[in-house]
């Protein structure tokens, strides 16, 4: 697909102050016919992704990453997904936990995160980035500084070097805001999130609490990171 870069940052600007829903609807018109796929890591705002997106269209591909380390409570929301007629596709890392300490020493996620994010998550976005034309991501603004500048739509690259379309509906939404649509529409969402947690992702590396205004800082704490990587493709 050949993507004209000055289209792209003309719809990005054009759809700042959209409704989630109405930047959704653009997506699956413009891009008819081409492959849109959903990311989620069933995070709150991943849920609620999810349904926005499928109220337009039902059966659009999720695809979500299961490293090996997620919490049970994560994998049970994300089957909990699925029963509600959710297409979720889920992607492994090319080689087990088993396989990784063996290769790399054991708990490399403790003492090389980025190596262990990029075997364990990287890898397997690059694959879903072959998969897909467009990424619809849940990524919000307001979720760390990192993120402070998402546009709503940009690219990503693939392995050789292509680019596929990447879709921020959520990028002006607050944490309030994902919460008060999960509320609204009696979402199911992880419970850890009632524990204390604020972001969740592998186990070893996430922990309730964090820093106040920084969704994200109880990922990796302890190390300067914030990110595993997957959005600075």
């Amino acid at each position: 697909m050949e993507l004209d870069p000055d289209e792209l940052a003309q719809a990005s600007e054009r759809l700042e102050g959209a409704r989630a829903e109405e930047i959704l609807a653009w997506t699956f018109e413009r891009f008819e016919g081409l492959r849109i796929g959903l990311s989620s890591a069933f995070g709150a705002e991943g849920c609620v992704l999810i349904h926005l997106a499928r109220r337009l269209a039902p059966t659009v591909p999720v695809y979500t990453i299961d490293t090996g380390y997620l919490f049970a409570e994560s994998v049970a929301l994300r089957e909990a997904y699925r029963a509600m007629g959710a297409d979720i596709r889920v992607v492994e890392p090319l080689i087990s936990i088993r396989t990784q300490a063996e290769r790399h020493g054991p708990d490399l996620f403790a003492r090389d995160p980025d190596a262990c994010c990029e075997m364990r998550k990287v890898e397997p976005m690059r694959r879903i980035l072959t998969l897909v034309d467009v990424w619809v991501t849940a990524v919000r603004r307001d979720q760390s500084t990192t993120r402070a500048h998402t546009p709503v739509v940009g690219t990503a690259e693939r392995p050789d070097g292509s680019r596929v379309v990447k879709v921020a509906p959520m990028a002006r939404w607050s944490r309030s805001d994902t919460w008060q649509y999960i509320f609204d529409h009696a979402l199911p969402y992880n419970r850890l999130l009632d524990e204390g947690y604020a972001s969740i992702g592998c186990e070893p590396c996430t922990r309730p609490g964090g820093v106040e205004g920084e969704e994200r800082s109880g990922r990796w704490v302890g190390q300067a990171k914030t990110e595993c990587g997957i959005h600075h493709l």
